[in-house]
């Protein structure tokens, strides 16, 4: 994100709707509100591209389920450190999660917390490939984070009897290249579609 950040006055007045611009007057941090700016300005240009709708005019509204949509185009965001991800479906809700690499601590309290017993049945087969504890609970829940978003749900609703549906892919057997240049700079992620 930091190669935009000298656009993003430009950004502010091209593309954000002005509900966004006045949600951009409370952020203390300028690194914060340049994301915020660099992130909506992706959304509105990609999904004006995809609908045919200027990126400013473009109505974006909440599903019952309080998933974004626009124009009937289901979407989702996610952004780690300095990668932004858009995923766009027409037909299906969707969800997108990245996130960068790093030393979590207390992977097992997490795990015992968090993680559905098929979860943990896939932690283990990753750690028995030889994945590194922190490397394979991110990629784990990567996977958990794109499913309940594509179903527009939070974490609570984890145990919801609708995951089921939900088909996820891990970024890396889905993009290859992409997902592999995502990988060499230190991140994961998956899609899941509802």
């Amino acid at each position: 994100m930091g190669d935009h950040a000298s656009d993003v006055d430009e950004f502010s007045r091209r593309f954000l709707s002005q509900a966004e611009c006045e949600r951009l007057e409370s952020y203390r941090s300028r690194a914060a509100a340049e994301r915020y700016v660099v992130t909506r300005s992706l959304v509105r240009t990609v999904l004006g591209a995809h609908t045919g709708v200027s990126p400013k005019d473009l109505r974006v509204r909440l599903t019952a389920s309080g998933k974004p949509e626009a124009e009937g185009v289901h979407f989702n965001v996610t952004h780690s450190g300095e990668i932004v991800l858009l995923a766009v479906c027409d037909e299906r809700a969707v969800g997108v999660d990245v996130e960068r690499r790093r030393e979590v601590a207390r992977v097992d309290a997490l795990v015992e917390r968090w993680l559905t017993a098929a979860e943990r049945i896939e932690l283990a087969r990753l750690r028995q490939r030889g994945i590194e504890d922190s490397d394979a609970f991110l990629r784990v829940w990567s996977l958990k984070e794109a499913r309940l978003k594509a179903l527009g749900v939070g974490i609570s609703g984890a145990g919801s009897a609708e995951i089921g549906r939900v088909v996820v892919h891990d970024l890396d057997d889905l993009l290859g290249p992409i997902a592999r240049n995502a990988d060499e700079r230190g991140y994961v992620g998956a899609l899941a579609f509802a």
